[in-house]
């Protein structure tokens, strides 16, 4: 079956909901678009890349000046070492250093998962590290609920750690937001600003993702009225799920918040253990 209007709706839609939530959003894709609408698994999968062009657009929007601060700090590399006194020099500096571990880590793991290691799954670490969290909410339920004061703020060890744990998203089965989101929680980054950084490093990802796919696929088949319609509605829901979630990360108990993004995470894995023992 080819890709109408309603298809093209709907994928679009949870394409925009799924890609900020500690889930694979290209998975979920995948599987509404083969049995809801008989959608071929390479048209799917190159629909889905498309689609990131929508999260793109909405991590820019909603995040633009604090791209625009990053490249102006790229003018004094020293500053991003040394300059972390205020919430904008620390936005700046996390952007530039995780997105330098990301890049290290990423490249040679993508190369091996591509020519070595095609069958590897990342579910199981994925599911680790939401069963990490799941303990935290734990610990942190039973000891008098962590107060706000008690939470650490972003340095450069931190932005290192979560620029590698973004780094293992191109090993297939990671979520981007569920891994860079319980590296940032596991460190003790506030809920909300936890949501918040895992956002923001988001863009080069998603950049280079549909860069390399294009490369090596390329997007043939798939109609570029419907392409842009996708990508208008994956952008406002992004965008629209984005303000929610970071909200969300703002109001509900810490222990709770932790609980739910780690409990996310180790779907994917359940669901294939699932599917394996059916």
């Amino acid at each position: 079956m080819t890709m109408d209007i309603i298809s093209t709706f709907v994928l679009s839609v949870v394409q925009g909901i799924t890609a900020w939530i500690p889930i694979s959003s290209k998975t979920q894709v995948l599987i509404v678009a083969n049995y809801f609408f008989g959608i071929s698994f390479a048209t799917a999968i190159a629909f889905a890349l498309i689609l990131h062009i929508g999260d793109l657009l909405a991590a820019i929007v909603r995040y633009r000046q604090e791209y625009f601060d990053a490249i102006i700090s790229l003018k004094n590399p020293n500053g991003i070492i040394n300059n972390w006194n205020n919430q904008t020099e620390k936005q700046s500096g996390f952007l530039v250093i995780s997105l330098i571990a990301t890049v290290i880590v990423a490249l040679p793991l993508y190369l091996l998962t591509k020519k070595i290691f095609s069958k590897v799954n990342g579910a199981p670490l994925l599911f680790a590290a939401g069963l990490l969290l799941v303990v935290m909410a734990i610990i942190t339920y039973f000891a008098n609920k962590k107060e706000h004061s008690q939470w650490k703020e972003i340095g450069i060890v931190s932005s290192i750690i979560t620029g590698i744990a973004q780094g293992f998203a191109v090993i297939p089965g990671i979520s981007r937001s569920g891994i860079t989101q319980s590296a940032l929680l596991a460190q003790g980054i506030e809920p909300d600003k936890a949501m918040k950084f895992s956002f923001m490093m988001s863009a080069p990802m998603i950049f280079a993702a549909i860069v390399a796919y294009y490369f090596v696929s390329g997007f043939a088949g798939i109609s570029i009225s419907f392409a842009i319609l996708g990508i208008i509605i994956s952008a406002l829901f992004s965008f629209l799920t984005m303000d929610v979630l970071t909200k969300l990360a703002s109001k509900v108990k810490p222990y709770y918040f932790l609980a739910a993004i780690g409990i996310l995470s180790m779907i994917p894995f359940a669901i294939s253990l699932f599917f394996k023992v059916g």
